[in-house]
């Protein structure tokens, strides 16, 4: 029987970036960022719509299509990209959160140059939250107003119950202030309407390239029942989900020796926790798996690691 951290895979001529797992019906549905191999989001073209392909074991996949588009229409907020979904099942119906990008200029290039290209134009770059519902994860309707999405800041949402205070908690990416990374809350009661509450986590850059709190998941720790909030390759715990600012940041055990990849999501299945992770050759990033094990006063460790060579 193939295990998860069998996985390597992408869309056919494309490659898998941040992403959403949802599991109904027997089978995981896997949404992402939808970019053809060896070019990026700076082109034209990419980075426009979002991959669907189903599994029943998450190591084969069978690609179904394109399900969420680029509205292509001048000034709205998802006018250019659409980026990061994160799906949830509510209230009988499936919730895609995503981010909606308008990139004003991007060149043309014959090269499959990727995230290399040397003529990018970042004047007018906005990033904005967006969200479609859908009742069967196939045909999505986006709800969110043209102009400001659902006029909260930030990007890369994440969307989690806090079931002990009645309401929804929406994480997003923040602005890096002096190589700090900050992370935003939001709180609804019915998923639509969104009230900001204020940055909520601080984490280090520590020499990454890119924002450590990209991609965050907030979760119950299986273990000690506090909030853990989980980067891309740190992570805090708290008693209070609206407020990781007093915790102390760590590091991920196992990015030194054994890369967790980017972008990651964690889900529970068959008894054992996995991190999906982007991991690979950039620009021509595929899905993986680590299987993971919970410290009571810590994050986790790789408990079996994915079989994709690491970039």
């Amino acid at each position: 029987m193939p295990f998860p951290t069998q996985c390597n895979y992408a869309p056919p001529g494309e490659y898998i970036k941040d992403h959403t797992l949802v599991h109904h019906q027997g089978w995981w549905h896997l949404y992402s960022i939808s970019g053809t191999k060896g070019y990026c989001h700076l082109y034209n073209g990419n980075e426009e719509t979002i991959s669907w392909s189903i599994s029943k074991n998450l190591v084969d996949w069978e690609f179904r299509g394109h399900v969420l588009h680029a509205s292509l229409r001048k000034g709205e907020f998802d006018q250019h990209e659409v980026w990061a979904p994160y799906c949830i099942a509510a209230n009988n119906r499936f919730y895609m959160f995503y981010t909606g990008v308008q990139h004003p200029t991007r060149p043309m290039c014959y090269e499959k140059l990727g995230h290399h290209v040397q003529n990018a134009v970042w004047e007018g770059h906005k990033e904005t939250i967006g969200l479609a519902i859908s009742e069967d994860l196939t045909a999505w309707e986006k709800v969110a107003d043209r102009n400001i999405g659902i006029n909260i800041p930030g990007r890369d949402p994440h969307v989690v119950y806090d079931a002990a205070n009645k309401r929804w908690l929406l994480y997003s990416t923040g602005g890096v202030v002096n190589g700090i990374c900050e992370e935003y809350v939001s709180t609804s009661q019915d998923l639509i309407n969104w009230e900001f509450v204020g940055v909520c986590a601080r984490f280090p850059q520590d020499g990454f390239q890119y924002s450590t709190t990209e991609s965050m998941t907030a979760m119950k720790h299986p273990l000690n029942g506090k909030w853990i909030l989980i980067g891309n390759w740190h992570y805090a715990l708290s008693d209070n989900p609206l407020d990781f600012t007093k915790s102390d940041v760590h590091r991920l055990h196992g990015y030194n020796n054994n890369s967790l990849g980017f972008a990651g999501e964690i889900i529970e299945w068959n008894g054992r926790w996995y991190r999906s992770g982007v991991m690979g050759v950039m620009d021509y990033w595929t899905l993986g798996f680590h299987e993971i094990e919970w410290e009571p006063n810590g994050a986790f460790r790789i408990q079996k690691a994915s079989n994709i060579k690491v970039f």
